[in-house]
């Protein structure tokens, strides 16, 4: 196992402790988020747990004589270590202390709960109260205690393994929303155990064999005791779902279809983590114990004061750090800039010595004054006529042979109708002259010319209406060749309208 490299902060250390075999998992800060960065299991003789746990933890403890504490190992014991009940809370024993709790699920005298360590977490499931107990012998987490103690390690949490799987099980497939009830489903090659828990909390599991060829079954069975046990702690709330944790191989060994029609549950395959020690340490190490309590701890009292420096959110408070910096560097920059521009207003208006006198409310009044007269400029300026860009669009337009003979263009000012003398008056109007056809007929380029007119932007702008009149024929002055005389009248839309009402 290789210690960590500088990618790698915050290792977490999960332990599983089995009959014969140990497990360690270490899951790290990495660029990637959280992973899994090592993992190892050994085997050991029953005398020389000590030393199987040493070396596993080797690389991860700091060297003799340093004054750095050492890593927290978060512990999960085997089922068959760990006491797990759940209890219906009702009048009675609502105000009940552990023991108590204690007591009434084992239903024993004989026991003393005072030889245990008992962690009672209380929830609902299906609007059911429920006192939810774990326990295990005193004896066992001051032994582990005072092993990891001597290492140079320290104890963060101790649990049960059906606790880490659960929680390995959830980073893979999240629990349903609303502390709703589900189970879970842990498969090895030939042992499985059977979890029903609300939420990321474990209430009771069941282990059971797993023979080859009868895994269906063996699975059903499991899945009618663990609905008893919730019958038996009053827990009437429906299992919507069932998952099913490792050994893929058993896909056709286990039919959805039929599994939901038999059990009301619909079941959901997921490829990992199976029931083994490995997939236990790995859901240890994903826990956090110091900074949140949210499941069961059996060493709760073992546990050391927790520095600063263990809980504080380093990579979070250097990125907050980093993006506050990029913040204030952008609002440095913009203040400068600011502050040159006021600079430079400064500067200029330094120059007219007169608004020294201006207070801020003759310059505002001043101001509005200057506006309303742009406005007004600016209105009249959008009324008026460019005779130039009229005349030079009827030029470009007008055939090569054709004639200006006289232009009148009239644009009023409105005066708005105080002298009587009603809506100013606006038109233009263009006298031309063509040559006349051969055969004296009229050539066919004034009905060209004048569907341009009517087309072109710069006329229709103020003119929409073009009309031609005084078509005729006729000799310009001092000129012998015969030429067609007509007029094109550009009128606005209200003035055609009052012509045509006349006519």
């Amino acid at each position: 196992m290789n210690a960590r490299s500088l990618l790698q902060r915050r290792p977490a250390l999960g332990l599983v402790i089995g009959p014969r075999e140990a497990a360690l998992s270490v899951v790290a800060t990495t660029p990637r988020g959280r992973r899994e960065v090592a993992r190892e299991a050994r085997e050991y003789e029953e005398d020389a747990l000590a030393a199987a746990v040493h070396d596993l933890l080797r690389p991860w403890l700091p060297p003799p004589g340093s004054r750095r504490p050492g890593p927290w190992v978060r512990v999960a014991l085997p089922e068959s270590r760990v006491f797990q009940a759940a209890l219906a809370i009702t009048e009675v024993n609502r105000l009940g202390s552990p023991q108590n709790f204690f007591l009434e699920a084992v239903h024993s005298t004989s026991l003393r709960a005072e030889d245990r360590i008992i962690d009672l977490i209380r929830r609902e499931a299906g609007r059911q109260p429920i006192a939810c107990l774990c326990a295990c012998p005193r004896a066992l987490v001051t032994s582990l205690a005072e092993m990891l103690g001597q290492m140079g390690a320290r104890l963060a949490l101790v649990e049960s393994s059906p606790a880490s799987l659960l929680r390995a099980a959830a980073a893979a497939a999240p629990p349903p929303r609303g502390g709703r009830l589900c189970m879970r489903f842990f498969l090895g090659r030939g042992r499985a155990i059977g979890v029903t828990a609300v939420g990321s909390l474990p209430l009771f599991w069941h282990a059971f064999d797993l023979p080859p060829g009868r895994e269906g079954a063996s699975i059903l069975a499991a899945h009618s005791t663990l609905r008893m046990l919730g019958r038996h702690s009053k827990i009437v709330a429906p299992v919507g779902r069932v998952f099913l944790h490792g050994r893929p191989d058993l896909d056709v060994a286990v039919d959805p279809a039929g599994f939901q029609k038999r059990t009301g549950s619909r079941l959901v395959r997921v490829d990992g983590p199976g029931h083994d020690l490995a997939s236990a340490a790995l859901g240890a190490a994903l826990s956090s114990p110091l900074a949140d309590a949210d499941g069961h701890d059996l060493a709760r009292e073992f546990k050391p004061p927790v520095a600063v420096r263990d809980v504080f959110p380093w990579g979070e408070a250097f990125l907050q750090g980093a993006i506050v910096a990029g913040a204030s560097l952008l609002l440095c920059g913009a203040a400068a800039d600011v502050e040159t521009r006021y600079r430079t207003a400064r500067s200029e208006s330094a120059a007219f010595s007169w608004l020294r006198e201006q207070g801020c409310e003759e310059l505002e009044a001043e101001r509005k004054l200057l506006e309303d007269r742009l406005r007004t400029l600016g209105a009249f300026r959008q009324s008026r006529v460019d005779w130039s860009a009229q005349l030079r669009t009827i030029a470009e337009d007008a055939p090569a042979t054709t004639v200006i003979t006289s232009l009148l263009g009239d644009d009023e000012a409105e005066l708005g109708g105080r002298d009587g003398r009603g809506k100013p008056k606006k038109q233009l109007v263009v006298d031309f002259a063509t040559p006349l056809a051969a055969g004296g007929a009229m050539p066919g380029e004034i009905d060209r010319f004048i569907s341009e007119l009517r087309e072109e932007p710069a006329i229709l702008g103020h003119f929409p209406t073009i009309e031609v009149s005084g078509l005729r024929n006729g000799l310009l002055r001092n000129g012998r060749e015969p030429m067609a005389l007509y007029s094109v009248v550009c009128l606005p839309r209200a003035e055609a309208a009052r012509g045509a009402k006349a006519r």
